[in-house]
């Protein structure tokens, strides 16, 4: 369902984003992944079509590695799908003692350089390019102790808003909800895993969003749990597409 279709996936390394490559490979896109740690990158795309997927080792919080992601990525250009997955935790932490250098390092990698990296990519975009921000329910609906990575978030939300208005493409904001990932476990260490969806579970939405024709209005805020367990390439009510984190 994804054959002819070039897809651009930030943060490849692990998680959400890692399981997203293997999956739109596998439906036949062709697939661009992104991250800093570039051994966690090549086991992403081991046993995979290498015609399909390439990787490219980069640190997109510096104006050098977003350079690098942009010359690298006239090789898939038109690209057809962003997904940006990658993203930055940070401490839990009140806000009334929260430290600076965290505070300006979050912000930057969950929203600045997510910008400053969609400004290089312009160029490369299709005119009708679908771009994927994935969002939080802390992001959504502030929480105590999430400090700048709830901040962050709620930014995103409103990049994405804005965003959608401007952009002649589809521009989406899908919140995973607790999924277990990596992240996931440094935030909430107590947590038992196997009682939250894995990234395999939450990844219809993520599926039928990176189709050629989609009915979910462009600036749609979802949520991926409602799709669990869905087709993604089955049509879908409209009252998937949710407001509330």
């Amino acid at each position: 369902m994804l054959s002819n279709r070039s897809i651009l996936v930030t943060g490849g390394s692990s998680g959400i984003g890692r399981d997203l490559v293997r999956r739109y490979v596998a439906h036949g896109a062709k697939v661009m992944t992104v991250a800093r740690r570039e051994a966690e990158l090549l086991k992403t795309i081991e046993g995979l079509d290498r015609q399909q997927v390439f990787v490219v080792p980069a640190d997109l919080g510096s104006a050098k590695g977003r350079h690098v992601v942009a010359t690298e990525a006239m090789r898939l250009a038109p690209i057809d799908v962003v997904v940006h997955a990658a993203g930055a935790l940070g401490p839990k932490a009140p806000l009334g003692s929260y430290p600076e250098d965290a505070w300006h390092e979050v912000l930057h990698m969950n929203l600045t350089s997510l910008h400053l990296l969609h400004q290089e990519l312009v160029p490369l975009l299709s005119p009708t390019a679908t771009i994927i921000g994935l969002a939080s329910s802390v992001g959504r609906k502030g929480r105590r102790g999430w400090g700048a990575y709830a901040v962050s978030k709620a930014a995103l939300d409103g990049w994405l808003e804005v965003l959608a208005d401007e952009w002649d493409g589809k521009v989406y904001s899908v919140n995973p909800g607790g999924t277990a990932t990596p992240m996931r476990a440094e935030a909430m260490p107590e947590e038992d895993p196997t009682t939250i969806p894995t990234p395999a579970d939450i990844s219809p939405i993520f599926l039928r969003l990176a189709a050629q024709h989609v009915s979910e209005d462009s600036g749609a805020k979802l949520n991926a749990r409602d799709f669990i367990g869905t087709d993604p390439w089955a049509p879908v009510a409209k009252d998937h597409d949710s407001q509330v984190g």
